[in-house]
């Protein structure tokens, strides 16, 4: 083989390596953002059940502490 011949063919492959590389970080960009994207909802869904869970705790709770009130005989 000529040196020219072995070239090109080297040059053939690098550039398929090089593709495969490109389509492999192309997937995995997919997935970064998918999951960006998931923990975005998350973190409002978070946000929501917190929120909730203050309402639902301040109508539990009497407005004052048991102890604190006066005897009815005052």
């Amino acid at each position: 083989m000529s040196s020219e011949t072995e070239l090109s063919e080297r040059l053939v492959e690098l550039e398929i390596h090089i593709a495969h590389v490109q389509r492999v970080c192309d997937q995995l960009n997919e997935v970064v953002t998918e999951q960006a994207m998931r923990q975005d909802r998350m973190q409002n869904a978070i946000k929501q059940l917190t929120e909730k869970m203050k309402e639902m705790k301040s109508v539990e709770e009497p407005a004052e502490d048991p102890l604190d009130e006066k005897p009815p005989h005052y």
